[in-house]
């Protein structure tokens, strides 16, 4: 081989591994494991779309005060990651659990632990020595019943009076992190095991005062950070759930952008450890007729589930709206034709954007809250289909 030959191959594996460097994006999916058993159709094992999902966040198992760790749905957790079936009176025939399901394309399953309503115990447990090292002998004795890849700490939030939270959990939640870190590692050194801890965050800047976010990162392999619920019904005007960019009104730092740089600029956490989140879900406004308009709430009429909507729910009555777009925040909204609902929510165009940024800017990765929320009737799932299309080029 001349030496042409030779710097010729040299390069093209050198490009080769540049590309799929540039290619390692992670694609995380938020599997909603207690509401299986009220949507079991949806919810079905066999409809993940395993092979195009870097990691799945099982959600969610939560702490006692003890330090215990326990399944929000016991029942369900027995089948979705044992495949039993006995404690369900559902007609389901098994296809294997979540777990098995993923290893066979490949995709982790990592064990979150919290969310918005079980996180009430994380102070107590955090302060104390003992119910720490409980804690992170729980983490690894649930990934050795299950088979789980790692855990999520989904802790909402740390010094959140209203969740129990204390002026202590700022150092306390840094410490539980490190036990845990110590615990996979002790078990990954006997295993051989790889296992990922990652941390689900808040975007606004008013919580993280309480959170070490530097020495955090130090800690975890991923921080996920939750760009949605960044405006709902609950506020005065309407607004957008979750914005690429500022809005005209409200704060403009309560978007995607602003919280990718909250945590690279303003606290450098590296980029590559930054996932950033899409909502598969969207929240209506009643009596409204213009994004930033007054409105009266929640509709329940067109949508009985009130405020937080499935995107499939929402395509299935796409024909009852108009759609614009919000070109400053780089973020669509939609109005019905007849009875003055306004809709925010994530499409195709506002995700790709989204994915488009992570490219741009280096960042980890994509989170989806929640996975199947735009699982269609056909069988489509045409958000996830655009985030994957963008992160695997």
């Amino acid at each position: 081989m001349s030496r042409f030959q030779n710097w010729f191959f040299t390069l093209v594996i050198i490009l080769i591994s540049c590309q799929l460097f540039a290619q390692k994006k992670a694609i995380i999916g938020c599997y909603q494991s207690w509401k299986f058993q009220q949507y079991p159709e949806l919810l079905d094992p066999q409809n993940i779309p395993y092979d195009k999902l870097t990691i799945i966040n099982y959600s969610f198992f939560y702490p006692l005060e003890s330090g215990e760790i326990v399944g929000m749905d016991p029942a369900a957790d027995l089948y979705l990651l044992k495949g039993e079936t006995d404690s369900l009176s559902l007609n389901i025939v098994p296809g294997g659990s979540i777990i098995e399901l993923a290893k066979r394309q490949g995709t982790k399953v990592v064990l979150s632990i919290g969310g918005w309503e079980t996180s009430n115990n994380f102070p107590e447990v955090s302060a104390d020595p003992t119910k720490r090292t409980n804690f992170a002998h729980w983490c690894i004795k649930l990934i050795q019943q299950y088979g789980f890849d790692g855990i999520d700490i989904d802790w909402e939030f740390p010094g959140y009076k209203k969740h129990k939270g204390t002026d202590q959990d700022r150092e306390n939640f840094t410490l539980l992190l490190q036990t845990i870190r110590d615990s996979l590692q002790s078990f990954e050194d006997t295993s051989g095991k790889n296992l990922l801890l990652t941390v689900s965050l808040p975007a606004a800047a008013v919580h993280l005062v309480d959170i070490e976010v530097e020495k955090v990162s130090s800690i975890v392999d991923y921080m996920n950070i939750m760009t949605y619920d960044l405006y709902g019904s609950w506020g005065k005007i309407s607004n957008h759930n979750s914005a690429l960019y500022g809005p005209a009104q409200g704060d403009s730092a309560r978007c995607l952008d602003g919280a990718f740089k909250l945590y690279h600029e303003t606290h450098n956490v590296p980029a590559k450890k930054i996932t950033l989140c899409t909502a598969f879900f969207g929240y209506s406004y009643t009596n409204c007729r213009e994004i930033y308009g007054e409105h009266q709430g929640a509709d329940t009429i067109l949508f009985k589930a009130g405020e937080d909507i499935l995107y499939s729910q929402i395509a299935d009555k796409m024909d009852l709206f108009e759609r614009y777009w919000d070109a400053k925040a780089q973020a669509p909204y939609l109005i019905s034709k007849s009875n003055s609902t306004l809709i925010s929510l994530d499409d195709e165009e506002s995700v790709a954007l989204k994915a488009e940024y992570v490219i741009e800017y280096n960042a980890g990765g994509i989170i989806i809250w929640p996975l199947m929320g735009d699982y269609l009737k056909d069988g489509r799932t045409p958000l996830l289909d655009v985030i994957y299309k963008k992160l695997s080029r």
